[in-house]
Parts: structure tokens; sequence; C-alpha cells
């Protein structure tokens, strides 16, 4: 099971799919557990449930087939892995050394004290992605156009478009809080 969007943001609805034959079985209206569960419970022969790991879908199941055991998807699995080692990495980036210009070239330490490692990284999804949105927001901005019109052009939350328009350049938005800190890592 799965939700999905009719609306962004707004409107959810929810998909069951029978994993061995990889077909829909039926779409429910929304996601909620009520609704879920009802349906669980008039199809008593459910005994695995796939979910993400949604509180809503978990209880369904628990309430709906309390027999039927639960597991994560690998698709679920590898998303959740990859947004988890990516905020990691975006938050420890400063303490990550640059890797060396060839494969030839000799690297003199494994890790660089934080003051000796440059600013921001100038690439990457991430980076791309605040700098394109940084630009956007302040263009809009320059046109007069508030941040809660701005925030539902974009598609972005309220604080997110705050946080951009305050910012000077994007670069302050790339430096984590955890850059020049002292670490339980760092020895």
């Amino acid at each position: 099971m799965d939700e999905f969007a009719l609306r962004k943001g707004h409107v959810y609805a929810t998909i069951l799919v029978d994993i061995e034959t990889r077909r829909p079985v039926d779409l429910l209206p929304d996601r909620r557990v009520e609704t879920v569960a009802r349906w669980l419970a008039d199809h008593p022969g459910v005994e695995v449930i796939c979910r993400d790991r949604s509180g809503t879908f978990a209880e369904a199941g628990r309430l709906g087939a309390p027999a039927a055991i639960h597991v994560a998807d690998r698709w679920h699995l590898w998303k959740n892995l990859s947004e988890a080692v990516e905020k990691t990495v975006v938050h420890h980036r400063t303490l990550l050394p640059e890797p060396p210009a060839s494969p030839s070239a000799p690297t003199e330490a494994l890790v660089l004290p934080p003051e000796e490692i440059a600013g921001p990284r100038r690439s990457g999804r991430l980076s791309d992605r605040v700098r394109e949105q940084h630009a956007t927001v302040h263009d809009l901005l320059r046109e007069g156009t508030a941040l809660r019109v701005i925030a539902r052009r974009l598609g972005l939350a309220r604080n997110t478009v705050r946080r951009l328009a305050h910012a000077k350049d994007p670069d302050e938005l790339l430096v984590g809080r955890w850059s020049g800190r002292v670490s339980i890592l760092d020895p």
C-alpha cells in the first residue's frame, strides 16, 4: 500500500497493489486510518502488508489485519537510506577532503582540519537546487511578490521561502550548522 497525490500537498489517495502480480487491487479515496483499516477488514486474506514507514498505514494494518506481517518495500528502503546518507554528508561535508585532482596525485592527509577547508560546495544536486531556488525567490521579491505568493507559486513551505529570502547569498544556506565544530568523530 502507498499513497499518491491527486493534488500535491492537498489531496491524497491510497493505492493497494498485489505484490505477486504487481497489479493494482484497489484505489481508496483517501489515506485515513479508518478507510484503509476498513478495506483490510473487508478482505481477510491479506497476509503481508508491504508499506512505507507511514504511521497511518502501520495503524491501519494493526487494526484491519492484525495477523498480517508488515514489511518495507525495496523502493522505500533505498529512498530512506539515500535521504539519510545525503543529509549526513551535507551536514558533515566540510570535514571531508576534496578528492585528488588525478588518480596519480598523492594525498597528504585523509582528513583536513576544518580551518583548511574551502567554503560551501559549488555543485551537487542539493546545492544546485538551493542556488536555483534562492535566485528565483530573489527575482520574485524584486518584482514585489509577497512571500506567501512566492511559496504558493514555487510549491515551497513559507518558512523555506523566508529562509531563502533572508539569505543574501545561497552559500549562507549551504554551510551546515556543523561546519567547523568539534565532533566526537574528529579524533
